[in-house]
């Protein structure tokens, strides 16, 4: 029984997730085309929509199975809470997009190490929140009609949430959040050919000079937000993974799987890449493999601090 209800819930989620991209997909596109080519660069360079085809919907249906699956485990928060919906809201809207580690439209990222415009960053964040509010609408009308992936554990969440002080947990998950982004930030750009990547990739072409003054301000406080949206926007999370053995692993999970491989443009860049297999495998090994590891260890600081508090 538990393995049906898997498969029906990531098979309900994927699904609607492509029929609500399509949807929104059209009307964005259209916006876009409207647009002066001075107002959408970005929009052209990053696609965070794409024309409608096979490989585009193909791409969506895995980003939505791969969504699925990370929040699979925390299901029962998402459905049995009276808020879930807004939490579900959080985790795909505020931690997939806004929170998002690529420096997109529509990302904290790309406010702060980009030159992205104001009307870009604000099409691309109301028309996502658009398709996430259906989505959100019509998974929760289909999945729930059948109560097949109902548990009833929110007087256990509840219960066990207001043990929690919310300003200590919001502090601590901040800190580490930016004593490991900066420490392996500064690595990877010192030892990984960043400045040489930053020169000649496309992609970076919009990026600001990140050795100024003022960027690197920017990217500080920027972080601070960041830290504390992605705290507050995971704290519905925190009882499910500091309940696990391995808690730290589903918080990376969780982590990695929204803000870099859920993000609108990680897997359609990944699987439709024009280019020579050197600038593929280039363009692979810069930003991911820095990503991964800050995650990894934010996850394993994280999670092993919380445990000694409550020790």
């Amino acid at each position: 029984m538990q393995n049906r209800n898997f498969q029906i819930f990531i098979a309900k989620f994927s699904l609607l997730f492509v029929v609500t991209y399509s949807v929104i997909a059209v009307p964005f596109l259209y916006i876009q085309d409207l647009l002066p080519e001075s107002q959408r660069v970005a929009l052209d360079l990053y696609e965070p929509f794409r024309p409608l085809n096979l490989m585009t919907i193909l791409t969506q249906f895995l980003r939505g199975i791969l969504i699925a699956l990370v929040i699979h485990p925390f299901k029962n928060t998402i459905l049995n809470y009276s808020g879930g919906r807004l939490i579900l809201f959080g985790a795909l809207w505020g931690v997939a997009l806004f929170g998002s580690v690529e420096p997109q439209p529509g990302s904290i990222e790309g406010i702060i190490y980009t030159e992205i415009t104001f009307i870009e960053h604000s099409i691309v964040m109301l028309a996502v929140a658009i398709q996430m509010t259906v989505f959100i609408w019509l998974f929760f009308k289909w999945i729930l009609r059948s109560g097949e992936n109902r548990v009833s554990d929110v007087p256990e969440y509840r219960s066990y949430i207001q043990h929690v002080n919310i300003r200590g947990y919001t502090y601590r998950f901040t800190l580490v959040h930016l004593i490991t982004y900066w420490a392996i930030g500064v690595l990877f750009y010192q030892f990984a050919g960043y400045e040489e990547a930053l020169e000649s990739m496309e992609i970076f072409e919009l990026w600001r000079p990140l050795e100024t003054v003022s960027t690197v301000l920017l990217v500080l406080f920027g972080q601070l937000f960041r830290g504390t949206l992605l705290a507050l926007l995971l704290y519905p999370f925190y009882q499910t993974y500091m309940r696990k053995k391995h808690g730290w692993l589903y918080l990376f999970l969780l982590l990695f799987g929204l803000t870099a491989l859920g993000s609108p443009i990680f897997i359609p860049e990944f699987l439709v890449f024009e280019g020579s297999l050197a600038e593929f495998f280039e363009g692979f090994l810069i930003g991911i493999p820095e990503i991964f590891s800050q995650m990894m260890v934010f996850s394993a600081m994280f999670f092993y601090w919380e445990r000694k508090k409550q020790d």
